[in-house]
């Protein structure tokens, strides 16, 4: 098992726990409650919008949300290499700033009034802007104390 306390724990938590249990529990809902889920991300939309023809497009959505999970809670617990570490988080980052169009797109203007969001929406934006503000945290190196390595070592001398 590698070291991973070379890795900030609020980071590891919300990495390796928080992310993975969250993007699990969107895969469950795209699944198996493909009506729900829509009316959640989508003000426009009802439980009535749903049609079962696009219920592949509900588990093809499922399945990127469980391969974050899997990601999260196994592939970064395989390694402490902090490049493979970053290079998730990067990824994980663009997908966020995509969902956060799509997020846009749905509530128009009231996407920049709080005010104006729903209880859905409030979930939704927090898990976007709370753990996307870690990971940019994390990705230019707040917290982390790089290990040198012996030519960088070198250098410095």
């Amino acid at each position: 098992m590698p070291d991973l306390t070379s890795i900030p724990l609020p980071y590891r938590i919300l990495l390796l726990y928080v992310e993975p249990a969250a993007a699990f529990n969107g895969a469950i809902l795209a699944h198996f409650f493909p009506a729900y889920y829509l009316a959640g991300m989508s003000p426009s939309a009802t439980t009535s919008t749903y049609s079962s023809p696009s219920q592949v497009i509900f588990d093809q959505l499922a399945a990127c949300y469980f391969l974050f999970a899997f990601n999260e809670a196994v592939v970064l617990r395989a390694t402490s290499d902090l490049r493979v570490w970053k290079t998730m988080v990067l990824g994980i980052l663009i997908c966020d700033l995509i969902h956060l169009y799509g997020t846009w797109d749905a509530l128009g203007t009231a996407f920049w009034d709080p005010r104006l969001w729903r209880f859905e929406d409030w979930v939704n934006l927090t898990m976007l802007y709370g753990p996307g503000g870690m990971r940019l945290a994390f990705l230019i190196g707040v917290g982390l104390k790089e290990k040198k390595t012996p030519t960088a070592a070198r250098k410095e001398l």
